[in-house]
């Protein structure tokens, strides 16, 4: 859980210096979709 906030927060920091306005956006939002999707898939695991 404390990763995927860190790597969120990174990928919105790194975004910010993104020209569009729609990748900075969006990339804090795919890093944390794929903590989710991740995280769902391997449900049974723990």
């Amino acid at each position: 859980m404390i990763l995927a906030v860190v790597c969120t927060l990174v990928a919105g920091a790194i975004g910010a210096f993104l020209e569009p306005v729609s990748f900075s956006v969006s990339l804090p939002v795919s890093v944390m979709g794929a903590f989710i999707l991740y995280h769902i898939k391997h449900k049974g695991d723990m």
